[in-house]
């Protein structure tokens, strides 16, 4: 029989937490799909810029040129750190009965109500991290990631956009009539094409967007909510189980409603801007990573840093008698390439 100890140990602990699957996760898995740990609190990031320069021509037999690298610029962050711990009082975790469960439990069916509650729990610290990690994308989308520390501290992070790259719409979507998507479309197309020779493959929009999106009349000529390969069909799944709602695809951009929102410092947020869509390329060449820094814990590994995504350990307080569940991570979502977004406000 599997003691109480093993499955408190900090490596069980971990291992749940990172295998937890949580509903927010749209923006993570759309566009923060690579994930890397490194062994630093700290990383430098390199951002990279459109290149449009020509190789010089040089005569016959003439010595080449020299030529600059990729225009790149560099910052050195450090990671976000989160660190949230869950108290289980004694009476909780041995008396408190579960729905279907027995009056007078054996050992080792208590023992089994300790490992599904301590399992619950997990599963609503690994939600936690989860929905901060999304805020955290959905940030990094708007091109600059700020927060603050319970401590006060502010950090903040900024992914520039080149110029042009936030703009409003043509003519605002919220009058159906004379509305026009299409040319804002475009001009979202062209701007990222232009800036990284990548395609623009999602339009994101808020609640608001999308509502009024799908009342406008060349919207309705012209979706095509049927335009789905059969190998998408589970991805399409996934997502609209993390909240997304698809809309269909229209000049040739796969549009989503996607209206969740999170509680930062007990206020609602909403993940996408009220009237914004967000045009992503979704494509490797984006170079969107969501990395994951070092979490110092004197337990782990003899001390030493650990490197992973998500580190868990728990311990026991004797007086008043309680299990300490503890759940840290440290995830930073990089878009090396921030012209890869445009921001289109649609009620100007």
């Amino acid at each position: 029989m599997v003691s109480a100890s093993a499955v408190t140990q900090w490596q069980s602990l971990t291992a749940t937490v990172n295998e937890t699957k949580s509903p927010n996760t749209f923006l993570k898995v759309l566009l923060f799909g690579a994930h890397e740990s490194f062994p630093t609190e700290s990383i430098e990031i390199g951002l990279l810029t459109g290149d449009r320069a020509i190789a010089p021509f040089v005569q016959r037999d003439g010595e080449a040129i020299a030529v600059a690298g990729l225009g790149e610029t560099f910052q050195t962050v450090g990671f976000p750190n989160i660190s949230i711990k869950r108290p289980m009082t004694a009476s909780e975790l041995l008396f408190n009965r579960r729905p279907g469960s027995v009056v007078f439990p054996s050992g080792e069916q208590q023992l089994s109500a300790i490992e599904s509650h301590i399992a619950r729990d997990m599963k609503r610290m690994a939600d936690l991290v989860s929905n901060a990690e999304e805020w955290l994308c959905a940030q990094a989308l708007r091109g600059e990631i700020s927060y603050s520390a319970a401590d006060e501290h502010h950090f903040k992070v900024t992914y520039p956009k080149p110029g042009g790259h936030t703009l409003n719409t043509v003519a605002t979507w919220a009058t159906a009539s004379t509305a026009t998507p299409s040319i804002d479309f475009t001009a979202a197309k062209r701007l990222i094409a232009n800036e990284h020779d990548i395609p623009t493959t999602h339009a994101i929009m808020s609640q608001e967007a999308a509502t009024n999106f799908v009342k406008i009349a060349e919207v309705k000529t012209n979706l095509d909510n049927r335009r789905m390969l059969a190998g998408d069909l589970d991805l399409r799944r996934q997502f609209e189980l993390s909240g997304a709602m698809f809309l269909g695809n229209y000049m040739g951009v796969d549009c989503w409603e996607y209206s969740r929102s999170v509680s930062v410092s007990g206020s609602s947020e909403a993940l996408i801007r009220a009237g914004y869509v967000e045009f992503v390329s979704a494509v490797p060449q984006a170079e969107n990573w969501l990395y994951y820094g070092a979490i110092a814990d004197l337990e782990a590994l003899e001390g030493r840093m650990f490197q992973g995504e998500r580190f868990s350990k728990s311990w026991l307080k004797k007086d008043p008698s309680q299990r300490i569940v503890v759940v840290k991570s440290r995830p930073l979502p990089v878009m090396r390439r921030p012209g890869s977004v445009v921001s289109i406000d649609t009620t100007p």
